[in-house]
């Protein structure tokens, strides 16, 4: 598995600057540069890109929190292109991979696409994407601008393809009233950590009806996030999905079957077991917003929703980030091969690298922007919510999405399968060996889906 060693001070959203910290800039973290984000190269725009004759581009993305950044930036890009006009698509993530699936080959997908390197890599191989500029590329590959795991994550064979625009990473959110209540005075150090205190902070009513959770596991859901948030527990224990074996070879094999993956399967089985979690109730963001959990792990876009729904929550939470490691997706922005107006469409990403943009799109979406540049100190002092996602540990591991094309197959059946094993808590509680049984046969369809790609190594 591709992974890399972050600073203590993980400086993911570069120019996350003084606009939003309203301070002048501190002490730099290591690699961090003191100044402002250099414009580079990528802040030469192309002459007449966008023409003078009427143009629209249409954005397409899987967030629709984000729907309102990009839509005030074709506000602010239309001061000097009058000309050009745009409409901003979005669905939920899921629905949003289904309609490029069928867009992308028919030519009717539109001029900008927010999706990761990965996802993206079979359009790629179809020759269904525009070639990078040499101009953004060459900003994105100057030192310090970003961070080795965007560059990595943003890389298929061997070259970059989009412009990296924003990163997720998963903070644990925790209610620090429901931890005081329960007598719990330091935040989650391990994983073993985590099921303790969720076990102390679950309620039930006189029934035994579970009203609050202990922690809002993911249970379900379309597509690859179940696998995915299994995938960040499991790095807590030392392992991964799928590992690179030998490194750097290109080959993998299915590594979640150890002993490591079934304790893990275990103690989400438990959980349920015990009533600790439950799908009678809300789950993920909404619980912890409305009080029916007292734990569970996200993005940093959470925070901006709770200071919009939830507001009488802000000051009674905290985040802090996993103990051991965590995994880092970079969102990039892409054009199609066959897009009516390609020079305009990359004109507008390059005035989305622009440090205006990439401040705004944190402060609108809390999402964190994918440049790096500066020390985030005295931002984390002003916003301290965002602790989880910008301070690490010594040692943290950060690992990213490996390049091949199938994996996203590759973790979409397994998702589907730990929800229908988590659906059977019941008959596997307490059973490792059905446990162990289970993930084997898991495991062998992931080693064959390699197989069938020539990229299995076992």
């Amino acid at each position: 598995m591709h992974q890399v060693k972050s600073i203590k001070l993980l400086a993911t959203g570069a120019s996350l600057l003084l606009a939003l910290s309203g301070c002048q800039p501190g002490t730099p973290s290591p690699g961090a540069s003191s100044g402002p984000p250099a414009s580079g190269p990528a802040a030469t725009t192309t002459a007449n890109a966008c023409g003078t004759d009427p143009v629209t581009l249409n954005v397409w993305g899987g967030y629709p929190e984000i729907d309102a950044v990009y839509k005030q930036a074709g506000e602010d890009f239309k001061k000097t292109h009058p000309n050009v006009s745009f409409t901003v698509f979005s669905t939920d993530l899921r629905g949003f991979e289904q309609k490029l699936t069928t867009a992308l080959p028919s030519k009717t997908a539109g001029e900008v696409i927010v999706r990761t390197t990965n996802f993206l890599a079979r359009f790629i191989d179809q020759g269904l994407l525009d070639k990078l500029p040499d101009d953004i590329k060459t900003a994105v590959n100057t030192a310090g601008a970003y961070a080795p795991e965007v560059i990595k994550d943003n890389t298929y064979k061997n070259d970059l393809w989009g412009m990296p625009i924003f990163t997720g990473g998963t903070g644990i959110y925790y209610n620090t009233d429901d931890y005081a209540t329960a007598g719990i005075t330091n935040p989650p150090a391990s994983l073993e950590d985590l099921a303790a205190n969720a076990r102390k902070l679950a309620v039930k009513d006189a029934s035994g009806t579970l009203t609050r959770s202990g922690w809002s596991l993911r249970l379900s859901g379309q597509g690859s996030g179940v696998a995915e948030k299994f995938w960040i527990l499991l790095i807590q224990k030392g392992k991964t999905l799928i590992r690179e074996t030998p490194e750097g070879s290109g080959k993998w094999v299915a590594e979640y079957n150890g002993p490591e993956g079934q304790a893990l399967f275990q103690m989400y089985v438990d959980i349920l077991k015990e009533g600790v979690d439950t799908e009678e109730i809300d789950a993920d963001a909404k619980a912890f917003e409305t009080k029916q959990t007292s734990q569970f792990l996200r993005e940093s876009w959470v925070i901006n929703e709770i200071a919009t729904t939830a507001p009488d929550l802000v000051g009674h939470y905290a985040t802090i980030s996993p103990p051991v490691g965590d995994i880092l997706t970079t969102e990039s922005m892409f054009v199609p091969a066959d897009a009516a107006n390609k020079d305009c469409a990359w004109d507008f990403i390059r005035f989305m690298r622009e440090p205006e943009q990439q401040q705004n799109l944190t402060k609108v979406s809390g999402w964190l922007f994918a440049r790096q540049d500066i020390d985030l100190t005295q931002f984390l002092v002003d916003n301290p919510a965002y602790e989880g996602f910008l301070k690490r540990p010594d040692n943290f591991q950060l690992y990213v999405t490996p390049p091949i094309a199938e994996f996203d197959e590759i973790e979409t059946k397994l998702a589907t399968h730990l929800v229908e094993g988590y659906a059977d808590f019941a008959n596997l509680a307490g059973q490792p060996d059905k446990i162990k049984a289970l993930l084997d046969g898991w495991a062998t369809e992931t080693n064959d889906i390699l197989k069938a790609n020539d990229h299995f190594g076992g």
